[in-house]
């Protein structure tokens, strides 16, 4: 029963972390500072709750009942975690608004955390110690039962880590999942109370090894010299220990960042995908607990089988890049012919084959370095807390340093390399004799040490692929930072920018069309003053609002990774003497803010006449964030009165349900929503949901470009639709207009609405698409919007449209000339001459505002 508990413990422990990290990202901001932040703090109170508890467990009446009641703390603090959470997010707006330090800020969100996460985090780190006081009778046994203990609490803590990471946000969201494991939590201190109530009687704690020494010496009359030479030994062996404590935990959580990083490369980096890579470490971690256990009760020397543990785990370390890279066919992104199921099948198994490895040889390290403590350990409760709290302050520094520092100065590979060195040297000073099995172990240790800078050094490996199709694709520079690999490439189409190798941010060979996410919007409202970004990525679209032709006087862009600024900077504003992005970094009316766009609407208190959001791919991990009924409700809080937000979707990357989530989604928050489009090129549409802040109609336009639009389509046919050149102003600009989707709300009634609590759309996308995989397309493209767009005239024609009132009859043709542009350019895709002749008539017809 008690190991029910244990596995029930660690289930309900690694929910609540997740759930912490996902929701203290939303306030704090999802940066790779912010995350390390409150991950920390975290860690600190499982560092300082091992130590206090496993000092206090010693003098602990009765272990099992103060184990009861540190998970009766724990669910106490995990519910005043949540109107702690609360009245954060009153305070913290005006608290970002008072500091100009990020380095400031930065240490207040550590403090935030530290002061709602701690608490309950101070009673998890207590519970192994206590448990273990309690459980453990016999020092014999200390070793073998303590990385029993481990094991199962890690195993439970994987299978949270899966319902967490894959299930229960989607079927009860955040809430009712954080209070299922409180439930849980309750449970356990339920069942622990009852088990305590007849308590075994206390034994006495007697080393067998020191009873037989007293004998030993007391014969020989060599007693003060024994214990001077046990205390020696002692003192040896709890320095080596504490060391190889905190050298497990720093081991595992920097390679636990570096994994996470290599697998960053080859998937599409949704929430699942993440959460299998967790998954995959603490089952090996829970397996070499497992493991360490029977290694425990073996008769050989702790030390000698210590020295190999180290020096394998060194080796495994020394060894993935390479195996990663030949089963990854050298970065090229996993994919599944299947459905999500088998996708994520896929991910499970080369995880467990690259990392697998060497997190089931690491795993082993710590829980066995209890059997190197047996002899030492005067309190089992003790020993765990004091062993615990190392092993956790190891894991501080090594997630903290290998992600804020060894990252962006040495890279993914050569950090890898560096820790497989600090293995390999680490064994060569555990003390076991140069003779014999110590002889052939240090000797492995010094060959693996020649190899790791020889033939076996992972730096002359690359950290980012290349476009297999487009072979002519060439690496400019690559950036190494805390939040991903940016590489600027360029191919025959231009230069690009990239994050973990295959996820476009853009490119100049795609200059007009992210050009046209800034001029569309500018066209619609010609007068407006300040513009917000949200994203940067080339910087093309934010700079084009600085053009001359627009009335803009101040922009605020905010792009999360620095290390695109860095790159737009530097291949973006020089194409051959020409700035691809308009002024952005030179402009005085521009500011660039490395922070988390939707952090800073919450927190910062600025309003804007506009906000233009880039394309966010609605599957990838955090952007359904971007798409959640409180992110609008704060983006609609910054606009000004009869302000605009334009939401930009690339609907190539989004299902049908994606699109009317985020369409319902909007309808709940805004006064009006409309849709736009960025383009008419079948299978690479571009539209805009476009929330509006109160019930004004479009502007009026005074432009008359009829003459224009007479010309441009003058002598032209149908074969003609690639090469028209079509005027595009304030007056033709409803060209790109689709529909009212306020008075058409009714077609998306039967979706749900995606929140912060029910995350639908970060947790359905990665499903929908690979379900649909099977399909011609899952895309919402083509044909599909483009039914769509003319059911949402029907049912609201643009001359009864509220939106356009103040737009005259014939301008407000145009989105009709629009509907059937882009059906003739489908058609002419599919070559039914036939369709595609009619929709251009059709389309003639209402861009000349003509009716025969």
């Amino acid at each position: 029963m008690i190991y029910v508990l244990v596995f029930l413990s660690g289930l309900a422990g690694l929910t609540y972390e997740i759930l912490w990290m996902k929701q203290l990202g939303l306030l704090f901001g999802s940066t790779a500072h912010a995350a390390s932040a409150t991950l920390a703090a975290f860690f600190a109170g499982l560092a300082a709750g091992s130590w206090f508890w496993g000092r206090r467990s010693a003098r602990a009446g009765n272990a099992l009942r103060t184990y009861a009641w540190l998970e009766v703390a724990i669910a106490v603090t995990a519910l005043l975690y949540f109107a702690i959470l609360r009245f954060y997010h009153h305070i913290y707006p005006s608290v970002y608004q008072s500091i100009d330090s990020d380095a400031v800020l930065l240490l207040i969100k550590f403090a935030l955390a530290l002061m709602l996460i701690f608490p309950p985090a101070f009673c998890m780190g207590g519970t192994i110690p206590v448990i273990g006081q309690y459980m453990i009778r016999r020092q014999s046994s200390f070793g073998s039962m303590s990385a029993l203990l481990y094991g199962i609490n890690t195993l439970g803590a994987a299978t949270g880590a899966t319902l967490a990471g894959f299930f229960l946000p989607l079927w009860i969201g955040f809430t009712a999942t954080c209070a299922a494991a409180m439930s849980i939590t309750g449970l356990i201190a339920l069942s622990a109370f009852y088990l305590s109530r007849n308590p075994p009687a206390p034994e006495e704690w007697m080393p067998v090894d020191e009873k037989k020494a007293k004998k030993k010496a007391k014969k020989k009359g060599g007693k003060k010299k024994t214990q001077q030479g046990a205390q020696q030994v002692g003192a040896t062996t709890t320095r080596a220990v504490k060391g190889l404590c905190f050298l497990s935990g720093f081991g595992v959580l920097a390679l636990e960042v570096l994994w996470t990083r290599m697998f960053a490369q080859v998937l599409e980096n949704s929430v699942y995908t993440f959460a299998a890579i967790l998954v995959v470490v603490l089952i090996c971690l829970a397996a070499g607990s497992l493991i360490s256990s029977r290694l425990a009760r073996l008769k050989a020397d702790p030390y000698s089988v210590l020295a190999v543990l180290v020096v394998s785990g060194g080796i495994a370390v020394l060894l993935t890049p390479f195996v990663f890279m030949r089963l990854t066919d050298s970065f090229q992104i996993l994919t599944s012919k299947g459905s999500w199921l088998a996708y994520v099948g896929l991910i499970f198994k080369t995880g467990f084959l690259t990392v697998g490895p060497p997190a089931l040889i690491l795993g082993t390290l710590f829980p066995f370095l209890m059997k190197v403590e047996e002899k030492q350990a005067a309190c089992a409760g003790q020993s765990l807390g004091r062993l615990a709290m190392f092993n956790t302050v190891g894991a501080i520094v090594g997630a903290t340093v290998c992600g804020f520092f060894f990252l962006e100065t040495l890279g993914m590979w050569r950090t890898m390399q560096w820790i497989s060195v600090i293995y390999l040297a680490a064994a060569l000073l555990i003390p076991i004799d140069w003779d014999g099995k110590g002889f052939t172990i240090k000797m492995a240790s010094v060959l693996a040490l020649l190899l790791v800078f020889s033939v076996l050094n992972p730096t002359r490996l690359p950290v980012v692929s290349v476009d297999q199709v487009r072979h002519q694709e060439k690496i400019l520079e690559t950036w190494e930072g805390s939040d991903c690999t940016v590489a600027a490439t360029q191919d025959k189409y231009g230069i690009s920018l990239k994050i973990n190798s295959h996820y476009n941010l853009g490119s100049t060979g795609a200059y007009m069309q992210e050009k046209l996410q800034a001029d569309i919007p500018l066209m619609v409202y010609p007068e407006t003053e300040d513009v917000f970004f949200l994203g940067m990525g080339t910087g093309i679209t934010a700079g084009s609002a600085l053009s001359e032709q627009f009335n803009v006087k101040r922009t605020v862009t905010c792009e999360l990774v620095p290390e695109v600024v860095t790159a737009a900077k530097k291949y973006m504003t020089d194409i051959d003497g020409f700035d691809c992005t308009g002024g952005l970094f030179s402009d005085p009316r521009s500011t660039i803010h490395v922070e988390d766009g939707r952090h800073y609407l919450m927190a910062s208190g600025d309003q804007f006449e506009m906000i233009n959001a880039d394309l966010f791919v609605p599957y990838r991990s955090g952007a359904g964030s971007l798409y959640s009924k409180e992110h609008f409700a704060s983006v609609e809080k910054s606009l000004k009165p009869g302000g605009v937000f334009f939401q930009w979707i690339p609907l190539y990357q989004v299902t049908e349900n994606e699109f009317s989530i985020i369409a319902k989604t909007m309808l709940d928050v805004f006064d009006q929503v409309s849709l736009w489009r960025n383009n008419f090129q079948p299978g690479d549409e571009v539209f805009a949901f476009v929330g509006h802040k109160g019930m004004e109609p479009l502007p009026a336009c005074d432009t008359d470009s009829s003459a224009d639009k007479i010309m441009a389509i003058a002598g032209k046919y149908h074969y003609d639709l690639q090469r028209l050149a079509l005027p595009f102003d304030p007056q033709t600009i409803l060209f790109f207009y689709c529909g009212n989707l306020t008075e058409n709300k009714e077609l998306f009634a039967d979706y749900p609405v995606n929140t912060d609590d029910q995350p639908v759309i970060e947790y359905m996308a990665p499903r929908s698409y690979r379900n649909k995989s099977g399909a011609s397309s899952p895309w919402f493209t083509g044909t599909k919007i483009a039914g769509l767009v003319e059911e949402l005239q029907r049912r609201c024609p643009p001359d009864q449209d509220p939106l356009l009132v103040n737009r005259s009859a014939a301008n407000r043709r145009l989105p009709v000339a629009g509907t059937h542009f882009h059906r003739a350019r489908l058609a002419e895709m599919d070559r039914d001459e036939e369709t595609c002749i009619k929709a251009w008539q059709r389309f003639v017809k209402e861009w000349t505002n003509r009716d025969e």
